[in-house]
């Protein structure tokens, strides 16, 4: 992926389509930390103040996850599995 740009605003639901291949996941995943890019920076507005995703702490990733990021996989058994948990 090259020259991506994403802004979101908060309360905003965003939904991304796009033919196979078209880099969809790899934007998600990206978002979420799981993959990490070459080169660039992922900027994320967390609790009051900017986080550079690259850069951050395996806390600091998992605090974004818990609390600011929300994900919901394409695939229903992942989603029901997760329901089982009791938080």
């Amino acid at each position: 992926m090259q020259d991506a740009n994403l802004t979101v605003s908060s309360g905003e639901c965003v939904v991304l389509h796009g033919h196979s291949g078209s880099g969809k996941s790899t934007l998600l995943r990206s978002l979420y930390a799981n993959y990490l890019p070459d080169s660039g920076k992922i900027w994320i507005h967390h609790q009051n103040d900017w986080l550079e995703l690259v850069q951050a702490e395996a806390r600091q990733i998992l605090a974004v996850r818990r609390h600011t990021i929300g994900w919901v996989s394409q695939f229903l058994r992942v989603i029901l599995v997760s329901a089982r948990w009791k938080w």
